[in-house]
């Protein structure tokens, strides 16, 4: 039964949400199956997208004086090996600081939630953001592309210069992007018992700030 209402939940998250984290809540394995999906999702996702960052690593090292060219082969090799490996694991740990990060809005709103139920909201919320990345990265094995930035399903996709402020700009402009965002509010406020409007200004708050700031890095 257990197993049956976990796979369910995969299904349900995306088109009735608030009532897969109401049944989420009552559940203390509710968290496994998204968590593991979204481990296995991101490995994918990395997969499809190694052709263009193959490329990508290539090129760069082609501008780098001091490097020996009998030696792109194995450093490239390398690093693919290791993208490999350290993507599913950074995407399993982002659950984890996200869920602490909730921990803090938890008590700032005075809500309920326990920590494995914001783990919960976490994994789920995840999903959107690696099933669009997914499409991204069939899309640029499909049309052979030669730089991950060749396809975008952001406003991005509409400016011919794929670096710089406004590029990154539209780019936050992503439907997955926001509707994961969607779904950090519903389940946040679902698994701390408040209202949705009062946890989704501090949610929207903080990722714009966090999203705005990244500019002094572009």
């Amino acid at each position: 039964m257990g197993r049956e209402i976990g796979l369910k939940n995969l299904f349900t998250i995306f088109v009735s949400p608030e009532a897969t984290f109401q049944r989420a809540r009552e559940s203390k394995t509710a968290w496994i199956f998204p968590f593991v999906l979204l481990i296995v999702l991101s490995a994918v996702v990395v997969y499809l997208q190694l052709p263009a960052m193959e490329a990508a690593m290539y090129e760069s090292l082609r501008k780098v004086q001091g490097i020996d060219p009998s030696t792109y082969d194995a450093l490239v090799a390398g690093s693919k090996s290791t993208t490999l490996i350290i993507t599913p694991i950074t995407a399993a740990a982002g659950v984890f600081i996200v869920a602490l990060l909730f921990v803090l809005l938890n008590l700032i709103v005075r809500g309920e939630a326990k920590f494995m139920q914001l783990v919960t909201v976490a994994s789920f919320s995840a999903l959107p953001g690696l099933l669009g990345g997914l499409i991204t990265g069939i899309m640029l094995t499909a049309t052979g592309a030669q730089s991950i930035t060749a396809f975008t399903l952001s406003l991005a996709a509409f400016v011919p210069e794929k670096t710089g402020i406004l590029y990154y700009l539209l780019s936050l402009a992503n439907p997955f992007s926001i509707w994961g965002l969607v779904l950090y509010v519903i389940g946040a406020s679902v698994m701390m018992k408040r209202p949705r409007k009062k946890v989704g200004i501090w949610i929207v708050g903080a990722w714009l700030v966090f999203s705005l700031g990244s500019l002094l890095f572009v």
